[in-house]
């Protein structure tokens, strides 16, 4: 019963550390999200009717979803994202303003240019977190617990080689992924940047399995990061 107890006592403590793991690897920005509810309207509705009195009526709802969107934190997997963030944000707020100046003008066009720029640049800030391939996605929320914890913070030798196996498989999805149809330009250098990453993460399995040398082991991590950000600078 004791036993039982403290099993139990265990999984308790473990169940906030798991709910902040699985909050840190989600690239969504909620509030980013919920500004589409807006944002649709406008686009889909007011902007290829015309509807300047709509857009008008649509202003007080803009204006709320963006204060909440400008105070926004990124989770932690997007952390290297932050200075496009930031920019596409300060873009995204001057277009808002631009909506909110054009609702008080006696000018349709100038409204709806307004509002169409604001469209632009909310998906633009969409595009900075959203991830390209969902298979690229899954290798990258396992990498960032690998980088940013197995292998600094915390250095768990067992966690970093359960995490290189899993990573391996992740590179299997990954080496199979097609590339939109938007992104087919890219296919050669997206070709050649996965499979660098492959080599990358062959390598860390090796080393994790040869040996138990920290900075061997940190060293490989750091070249799977490396090449991994590689191949996501091609869809900047």
């Amino acid at each position: 019963m004791k036993f039982r107890s403290f099993f139990l006592f265990l999984f308790v403590l473990s169940v906030p550390f798991l709910a902040q793991e699985k909050q840190e690897v989600n690239s969504e920005v909620k509030e980013l999200s919920a500004f589409h509810d807006v944002i649709y309207q406008i686009w889909h509705t007011a902007w290829p009717e015309k509807n300047i009195q709509l857009l008008k009526q649509l202003l007080p709802d803009v204006e709320k979803a963006y204060d909440k969107v400008k105070t926004a934190e990124l989770p932690g997997i997007l952390r290297d994202k932050k200075a496009k963030w930031d920019e596409g944000l300060k873009k995204f707020g001057a277009s808002v303003a631009a909506y909110k100046d054009a609702a008080g003008k006696d000018n349709a066009q100038v409204f709806l240019d307004a509002a169409e720029k604001m469209h632009a640049d909310y998906e633009a800030l969409v595009r900075i977190v959203k991830p390209v391939l969902k298979e690229v996605n899954a290798f990258h929320q396992e990498l960032y617990m690998m980088y940013h914890y197995y292998s600094s913070s915390e250095f768990d030798l067992e966690k970093i080689k359960t995490s290189a196996a899993v990573l391996k498989s992740k590179m299997v999805d990954l080496m199979t992924a097609k590339l939109t149809k938007r992104l087919e330009s890219k296919q050669e250098k997206f070709d050649k940047a996965r499979n660098e990453l492959n080599d990358a993460v062959q390598k860390l399995d090796n080393v994790v399995a040869m040996t138990n040398d920290k900075k061997e082991i940190t060293n490989a991590v750091d070249g799977v990061h490396y090449k991994y950000q590689e191949l996501e600078k091609l869809f900047d």
